[in-house]
């Protein structure tokens, strides 16, 4: 079975990929999957950090996710599949390699907004309720135990250090920094990693096959922004797809929950992240202004 021109929306947790991929979704030809991971950590095995490299693309590897992934699209009776999953940001190499003919939306979003929301999700207090009610969906039998050790030592870490072992993708040398740094320079410097191999990876990819999204910029003018995904995805028909899409953007919408680092942890962040920022054309410092 075969994929329509896949879009696969990334970025780091809390960027913005999830409303980018609900919106494109709003174009009636594409069925939004969500974030399914089981289905592109096939054959993954285990390792220190969740990056995945092109020769790690097999012909059994590549059967195995394009069938998955098209047996969810067909499960809704539409053409063409979009998901948002965070993990492809350390994968563009992998997932280039089984999916030439994907198209990536890279989506970006301001340090000084971001890190605080990356910080709730390395700082909440998950309990077994709530895991089971989050994953009954989507865990299967054979990915249980590791599920299970992986709650285990969050639940533990989060009482005892104020922080989780882990929280969403694993960039390389995350364990170790872990250990010796603060939760918000932990979120700083996952932020920090995800965004930058990405964006190093991305520039080995064909320039047709990757669109770099700041989500920013798409509260600020939703039908510029709303243009440029639909030409890049290929929508079939721009002029309604430009219109939903206005419609559903809130200029005024915030994210969940932010836990602000302090002062001193901002400072030290800035150190970490100034180099990127300034790469990405945001003002160094801005994220302590704020406080």
């Amino acid at each position: 079975m075969e994929l329509d021109r896949p879009v696969l929306v990334t970025g780091t947790p809390r960027a913005g990929k999830t409303v980018i991929a609900w919106m494109i979704a709003l174009a009636p030809e594409f069925a939004y999957v969500g974030e399914p991971l089981l289905i592109w950590d096939f054959g993954l095995g285990a390792r220190d950090d969740d990056r995945r490299e092109a020769a790690e693309v097999t012909d059994r590897v590549r059967q195995h996710i394009v069938d998955a992934c098209a047996a969810l699209v067909a499960e809704t009776g539409k053409r063409r599949y979009v998901d948002a999953l965070s993990y492809h940001a350390l994968r563009v190499p992998f997932v280039h390699r089984l999916m030439p003919e994907a198209k990536i939306v890279h989506v970006i979003r301001e340090p000084a907004a971001i890190i605080p929301e990356m910080l709730y999700g390395w700082t909440y207090r998950d309990t077994v309720g709530k895991v089971i009610a989050r994953r009954r969906k989507g865990v299967k039998l054979h990915a249980l135990p590791r599920h299970v050790l992986r709650f285990a030592k969050n639940y533990v870490q989060s009482r005892l250090r104020g922080k989780r072992s882990t929280w969403g993708p694993r960039v390389p040398g995350l364990a170790e920094f872990i250990e010796t740094h603060s939760a918000a320079q932990v979120a700083a410097y996952q932020w920090q990693q995800m965004v930058q191999i990405a964006m190093d990876d991305l520039e080995q990819v064909p320039r047709d096959r990757w669109l770099e999204v700041r989500y920013e910029r798409l509260l600020k003018a939703p039908r510029f922004e709303a243009r440029r995904i639909a030409e890049f995805c290929e929508v079939e028909d721009i002029g309604r797809f430009i219109e939903a899409a206005e419609a559903m953007i809130d200029p005024e919408f915030e994210f969940d929950k932010p836990v602000q680092p302090t002062a001193d942890e901002w400072k030290a962040i800035s150190k970490l992240i100034s180099p990127l920022q300034r790469r990405l054309g945001y003002p160094v410092g801005a994220a302590e202004v704020r406080q």
